[in-house]
């Protein structure tokens, strides 16, 4: 018996994003003896061989897009006076999704706070965080994700349907 496989982590590699806007459909085929017409680039009708197609999953490839944020960096020395960004600008030319936010976080990523609106970020004291760096990010997800959460990591520790923006640094240095 001459069946080829072709493991699950091959298919977990691919870059469907990459693919740009659109759909995939993902068979499972078995054949025994040679297969003739699977390579890409070949449509599925012309196999030929002695084979089984499975059922399809179907990838849809409707990529968010979280905006761009302009302004910064900032640059505050910690003294116990009121340090707010100002200035910040959000590029929504192409922002798309049905939930927005805007994202503060520590230098490994790490979720500290969630102001709501690009107002709520200004009016952020970054004085009282003590000196080391955060990153503003903008967000745009649909419903259903999951680790938008305070203490969350903003990169690796997020599931669902999201895309996130370029940072801003703010670099809150030691007064001496």
């Amino acid at each position: 018996m001459d069946e080829t496989f072709v493991e699950l982590n091959g298919v977990k590699s691919i870059d469907f994003i990459a693919a740009g806007v659109g759909s995939c459909y993902i068979f499972h085929v078995t054949y025994r003896g040679d297969l003739a017409g699977l390579k890409g680039g070949e449509n599925l009708n012309d196999l030929s061989g002695n084979f089984a197609l499975s059922n399809f999953v179907v990838v849809n490839r409707n990529p968010l897009h979280a905006g761009k944020i302009s302004g910064g960096p900032f640059t505050f020395k910690v003294d116990g006076k009121p340090d707010m960004v100002s200035g910040l600008t959000l590029d929504n030319s192409k922002l798309n999704g049905s939930i927005q936010r805007w994202v503060i976080t520590d230098d490994k990523n790490t979720i500290l706070g969630l102001p709501p609106t690009l107002e709520a970020v200004e009016g952020v004291d970054f004085d009282k965080a003590g000196a080391g760096i955060c990153l503003i990010w903008h967000i745009t997800y649909e419903e259903g994700l999951q680790g938008l959460e305070q203490g969350d990591n903003l990169l690796s520790g997020l599931e669902g349907f999201y895309a996130v923006s370029n940072s801003i640094g703010v670099t809150r240095e030691a007064e001496h």
